[in-house]
């Protein structure tokens, strides 16, 4: 009877033990949400058995959300957008891991949406009427269009007639087709995945511009984890393309693979902030 607690007492520690070892691989919009927790899980599974580091996959609504779960957990990791990376970098010390691979660049656009219905070659053009983002954090859904309008003497809080935050892109992507929005930022990557998926939101819709190209949204980790820790996360990632099972995931999400940038590949982005925040 006391062995048995005994054995009972040690495995309740152990499965405890692991539990309190997992470290949080926060996603957001950067991918296409519906459907994709089983990806998530196989990519974030994938990185565990490459480096022996308990991982598990954590969903979150907003960038806000996955910057607070990083700031409270620094040595988390997860796949954040350009420019929050930016902002987390400067405000919390969150360090740059790897960035991916997009039709073999580690660049991508922001792509600006209407329906094919309706007329305008450009953001600009879409006065008084009605513009729906991701995210306003987002780098392609609110800060590559808002430097764009700036950029032609207009401010993107009052030159739409409303602007809708949906949350994510395919939101975005679904507002317009809904007829609810007018006018939509898209993250060119989730734009292509959505259509591969809803072929019929191609033929729906027309692209009026695109901003870019941009750093894409890269992988990062807390200001908690060492060097060490950080490097096997780095080996593995760019090792992706090497193995079978790293390029099965990488055809589930169409990356080509994924590279080791420094900060200063993001100055871009920084450089559009500073420049909106002295308008």
């Amino acid at each position: 009877m006391i062995r048995g607690i005994l054995v009972s007492l040690t495995l309740l520690i152990s499965f405890s033990t692991v539990q309190a070892d997992s470290r949080e691989f926060v996603v957001t919009g950067v991918v296409i949400n519906s459907g994709s927790a089983k990806s998530i899980s196989d990519f974030v599974n994938y990185l565990s058995q490459q480096t022996n580091i308990d991982l598990k996959p954590v969903f979150v609504d907003s960038y806000n959300e996955l910057s607070s779960r990083l700031r409270k957990k620094p040595d988390s990791f997860g796949w954040n957008c350009g420019a929050p990376y930016v902002e987390d970098h400067q405000n919390d010390g969150q360090q740059l891991i790897s960035v991916p691979l997009f039709n073999g660049k580690p660049t991508y656009h922001s792509i600006i949406l209407t329906s094919k219905n309706k007329t305008g070659a450009s953001l600009a053009n879409f006065k008084d009427q009605v513009f729906v983002y991701s995210d306003p954090r987002s780098n392609s859904g609110y800060l590559a269009p808002a430097y764009f309008l700036m950029q032609q003497g207009l401010d993107i809080k009052n030159h739409f007639r409303i602007a809708l935050h949906a949350g994510n892109h395919e939101k975005s992507i679904a507002a317009l087709l809904n007829g609810l929005a007018d006018i939509a930022a898209i993250d060119e990557y989730v734009w292509l995945q959505y259509i591969k998926k809803h072929p019929n939101a191609e033929a729906a819709l027309r692209e009026v511009q695109r901003l870019g190209p941009f750093p894409f949204t890269p992988i990062v980790t807390g200001n908690a984890t060492n060097k060490q820790t950080l490097q096997k996360l780095q080996d593995a990632l760019i090792n992706m393309n090497k193995t079978v099972v790293g390029k099965n995931i990488l055809n589930t999400f169409s990356m080509n693979g994924f590279v080791i940038k420094n900060n200063d590949f993001y100055k871009p982005i920084a450089d559009m902030q500073r420049k909106l925040s002295k308008k």
